[in-house]
């Protein structure tokens, strides 16, 4: 799925387009047409499963899934999707022709490859990373979906759909009603998910691993401080990068000398996706996307475990600097970008341990999960004048010890048991509340609560990082959990708007547990760089000015509609300007325009928050950004990003979490409901 290319495709195709519906409208229109013609071949021949029929039904189940999601019915997409991916199943490897999809993949794995991926992806985008992950787990270790699964959905199929009186309300349903398709389970529940892989002893195996993988998980503490002398750090794995990627060892053939073994050993294989040894090897497309979801979604525990896992292998067998890898930072461009932030965030940069107390540094996460970084703890309670910390209270009404201590392989079986029935999804599929493995053993205690940080990308900058919050009355830990909205921009969180980003917020949302009263929200990054401006930035002649002081005015305004409906305190970041780049190849300019409309953005956004009526404020700024400048006189705005912060010249590290910290005290929010 290449959901940027396949905007830029829909708006070629309709470039000439006269008649009164939408582009969207006329693509899902001609998907009805493909489920149609697909049907119709299919009663012409003497198996149900024709090759011809196949392709069509597959060609119309893609279509309506990409419009429908493009068009904010992510429900509906899903059920799409998931159609696509079971028919796939019905081809030989390779059959279908690549240019009926739009897109060339199939250097990257066969049919059912590209379609488990691009289902996947839509239910992430959907608000279900969970299924995201069992469903290519499920392909990993051999599942397959049976044609019959298809028959049986399509036995309630209408044909008396998308006729001609009726394409002027072809975008006028809500869950519960199917997109005109003719299938009743097309919108019928948040997220379609196959009953063949939910009720698979696959499946079934995938959740009793992950148990076992959460028995280890809780216990991992106590082994690493009992052997800390041969716990394997970041840096040693960055040491063995640098050396396997030499070109001594790529025409020896030579394996590293990493010892994974107090690792390895304790991942049940059918959990390895990033190994090569299992029955359906993934795709690196597929390993960098199932990456991507499991460090990215608000789960944590194993997920968080597994991804770090991963990143280890993958940054051997994967290197940043690898041919495969310039190729796919060209073909997929977003999903490489997050393999790259992913991978600094998670083995950080090789700095020498004397360095760390005097620079501003980005502590690993690897180090974090495996508990082998603990100096900012020790460091800030040594400092403290009090002899024992208090801790504010995090864990609020509706959240009890049974629930705290809730394994995520039975958040999942509760997920499963509930994601058909639409009157109960909303109400008993929170996310998982997760353990706070960034703190020392003796502080895991039940006062010891999280943040959820929801946007862009950019949040995967604080994500499993804790924080430390005191002032004269209040002296409290908190961890900060990400939940990526993949492409949000500050204007789709606009109340009118209808795209899966704004779907996916408002699901995201939907899930955070009870107890949680102040999130922090992140957007604006994408907007200043490539979404204010339309045509007027292709040749970099114009101002945008205007566009940039109305964004940020229907941004705060939009937020406080999301906090007040979900009753929430909302922390907002601030866009952090890029990192200094060279001038040589070629795009000085674009940037220079950028860091403008940066500036300009944070200055608005200060302004319209401080406007925000105190006695009703539920929305504050998280004011640091003049913090994170360093002086460059090459800079059109005279400052870049001080480069002890940058993580991947877009995205920030998390060295800057001392400035964080600091402005959530200053914002003047209520440090209680934190």
């Amino acid at each position: 799925m290449n959901y940027a290319e396949d905007r830029i495709d829909r708006k070629a195709r309709h470039i000439d387009n006269s008649s009164n519906l939408s582009p969207l409208e006329i693509d899902l229109y001609q998907a009805h047409e493909y489920l149609k013609q697909g049907q119709e071949s299919n009663s012409c021949n003497c198996t149900s499963s024709s090759s011809s029929s196949v392709r069509t039904k597959i060609k119309g189940h893609e279509l309506a899934g990409r419009t429908l999601r493009d068009a904010g019915f992510c429900a509906h997409a899903t059920f799409h999707y998931g159609m696509a991916w079971i028919l796939s199943y019905s081809l030989k490897n390779n059959e279908l022709d690549d240019r009926s999809y739009g897109q060339d993949e199939s250097d990257m794995g066969d049919e059912v490859a590209r379609a488990v991926g691009d289902y996947a992806q839509m239910v992430e985008l959907a608000g279900y990373p969970e299924f995201a992950v069992l469903s290519l787990l499920f392909y990993h270790c051999g599942g397959t979906l049976d044609i019959i699964e298809y028959e049986r959905i399509h036995a309630s199929y209408n044909r008396q759909h998308g006729t001609n009186n009726e394409q002027k309300k072809i975008m006028s349903f809500s869950l519960g009603m199917n997109c005109g398709c003719g299938f009743e389970e097309c919108g019928a529940s948040v997220c379609f998910v196959s009953k063949q892989m939910i009720g698979s002893k696959i499946l079934d195996t995938i959740l009793a691993d992950i148990d076992l993988l959460e028995e280890y998980y809780h216990d991992l503490s106590e082994r690493t401080l009992l052997n800390s002398k041969k716990s394997i750090c970041a840096s040693d794995i960055l040491e063995v990068i640098a050396k396997s990627t030499t070109r001594m060892r790529r025409e020896q053939g030579r394996t590293t000398d990493l010892d994974l073994s107090n690792h390895w050993d304790y991942i049940p294989s059918c959990l390895r996706f990033w190994s090569n040894d299992g029955p359906c090897p993934l795709s690196p497309l597929l390993k960098i996307l199932s990456l991507k979801i499991l460090f990215s979604s608000p789960i944590a525990s194993s997920f968080l475990f597994l991804a770090c896992e991963s990143l280890c292998h993958l940054a051997i067998s994967l290197p940043l600097t690898s041919s495969l890898g310039r190729r796919m930072a060209t073909t997929h461009k977003s999903h490489w970008a997050f393999y790259v932030l992913i991978h600094k965030l998670i083995l950080g940069e090789k700095v020498k341990s004397h360095r760390r107390e005097t620079i501003p540094y980005h502590v690993p996460v690897w180090d974090i999960v495996f508990s082998l970084d603990q100096r900012k703890f020790h460091r800030q309670l040594l400092g403290k004048t009090a002899a024992t910390p208090t801790f504010a209270t995090a864990i609020h009404d509706g959240t009890n010890m049974e629930q705290r201590h809730f394994t995520l392989g039975n958040h999942l079986r509760n997920l499963i048991a509930h994601i058909n029935r639409v009157e109960d999804n909303v109400v008993r599929t929170s996310f998982p509340l997760p353990f706070p493995r960034c703190l020392p053993a003796e502080y895991r205690q039940d006062n010891i609560g999280v943040i959820y940080v929801i946007g862009d990308s950019h949040v995967l900058s604080l994500g499993w990082q804790t924080i430390c919050i005191s002032n004269q009355c209040h002296y409290f830990y908190r961890t900060l959990v990400p939940a990526t909205i993949t492409g949000l921009k500050a204007w789709h969180t606009r109340t009118d708007t209808h795209f899966f980003t704004k779907y996916n917020l408002d699901r995201c949302l939907e899930r955070l547990p009870k107890f949680c009263k102040t999130i922090i929200m992140s957007a604006g990054e994408i907007d200043c760089r490539e979404g204010i401006g339309g045509n007027l930035l292709q040749g970099y002649q114009d101002e945008c000015d205007d566009a940039v002081r109305n964004t940020v005015v229907q941004y705060v305004t939009a937020i406080q509609a999301l906090a007040s409906k979900y009753r929430l305190q909302v922390l907002l970041l601030p866009v952090a300007p890029h990192a200094h780049r060279s001038h040589k190849n070629g795009k000085s300019l674009g940037r220079g325009l950028r860091r403008r409309r940066m500036l300009l953005w944070n200055e608005t956004l200060r302004e319209e928050c401080e406007k925000i009526d105190t006695e009703e404020q539920n929305v504050f700024l998280l004011d640091y950004e003049v913090g994170l400048r360093e002086e460059n006189r090459e800079s059109p705005v005279g400052f870049v990003l001080n480069k002890h912060y940058n993580a991947d010249y877009t995205h920030m590290n998390s060295a800057f979490l001392p400035l964080l910290e600091k402005s959530i005290v200053d914002c003047k929010c209520d440090l209680s409901l934190v």
